[in-house]
């Protein structure tokens, strides 16, 4: 199975058989036949036709619209799951308090022990580099949330550990002129959060695909607070991911010289006037990819989702987009009560 990316601006999806077809003018741009789809990630001024909107929801792919900035639209779905029984225990337990905080606790300490992992590497494979002191300190955060007595207590061991975290696995760029020093979201501005921001988005899209498959509603979670349109769950069960799929490839494609500066713009109104539709800091336009850097990030974000690790509860080899399904499945069965802890997916 794989993921379908559409972003030449103003070109068309027809379906032809048992086909999607991508056109602009004359020319054909892409081919692929349906049932290979997993998802179809549409980006920018792309054109679907009737009845490609009717198969995709026939075929039940799931089908994201975003900016050419990597800002969320909203996504084509199908009929809602039949599994009511499977919600109505995750309602029934994530209003129960003591499970919400046991359930947020499980999500913290294993985002954190993932961290805390990705900096030993870089320490091992980075001769001369130290971050053992941010190491420690993350690891004493892990401990501290165990013990939290609420929910605001464990967000704040959190965010100490985000604080730590980010300015630490940037030291792991190698990459003269480029720095890193904090995470910066609403714009990102400089590559390093450009990409950061994308790909946590992009792995957010597989999140709540496999939530929505699964049965569950990615908009009832325990660690992220609910709001209106806010997918708490999707967000929850994202967390563990972050370090093992996004951050590890955004030190890649930059110290492998995958991408350059050469492949990011101040000025994303020349591929796509959306500025209103995203939330900004009030500071100014933010940084983001060219045509170019999209293909090649794509590309190797991809690449990494298709490599096979180790499933931790089964020692199965699966991608890491079939590793997050498998996950979403066990978070449902710890919702319904055959699995007694919610074990989070560790990085080896």
């Amino acid at each position: 199975m794989s993921v379908l990316y559409l972003l030449e601006p103003q070109s068309i999806v027809h379906k032809e058989g048992g086909r999607l077809v991508v056109k602009k003018g004359k020319d054909t741009l892409h081919s692929v036949h349906i049932f290979r789809l997993d998802q179809v990630v549409i980006m920018g001024p792309v054109i679907v036709t009737p009845a490609v909107i009717r198969i995709l929801l026939q075929e039940g792919i799931d089908t994201v619209f975003m900016s050419r900035r990597g800002y969320y639209y909203g996504r084509l779905q199908g009929p809602e799951s039949k599994n009511i029984v499977l919600r109505r225990d995750q309602f029934d337990r994530l209003t129960d308090p003591d499970f919400v905080l046991s359930t947020a606790k499980a999500l913290v300490k294993g985002k954190l022990r993932n961290q805390r992992a990705l900096l030993q590497r870089l320490m091992r494979n980075q001769k001369g580099l130290d971050l053992k002191k941010p190491v420690d300190s993350i690891g004493r955060l892990a401990d501290l949330a165990n013990s939290a007595v609420d929910l605001d207590e464990l967000r704040g061991y959190e965010g100490q550990a985000a604080a730590t975290y980010f300015p630490a696995w940037g030291k792991g760029i190698k990459v003269e002129g480029l720095k890193f020093s904090r995470r910066v979201r609403r714009p990102p501005k400089d590559p390093v959060n450009a990409l950061l921001s994308l790909g946590y988005t992009l792995l957010l899209n597989n999140v709540l695909a496999a939530a929505h498959s699964t049965g569950l509603d990615p908009y009832l979670g325990a660690l992220h607070a609910v709001d209106y349109g806010r997918p708490s769950l999707a967000l929850d069960l994202m967390e563990e991911w972050r370090p093992l799929i996004i951050d590890t490839l955004v030190l890649s494609v930059f110290n492998l010289g995958v991408l350059t500066g050469k492949d990011f713009t101040a000025n994303p109104a020349q591929y796509e006037n959306d500025s209103g539709d995203e939330e900004f800091d009030g500071k100014g336009l933010g940084t983001y990819l060219i045509d170019a850097g999209w293909r090649k990030y794509i590309g190797q974000l991809e690449r990494r989702m298709a490599t096979e690790v180790t499933f931790h509860l089964n020692d199965q080899h699966l991608s890491y987009r079939d590793a997050i399904r498998q996950q979403v499945r066990h978070f449902a069965s710890y919702i319904r009560g055959d699995s007694d802890i919610y074990q989070p997916m560790p990085l080896r």
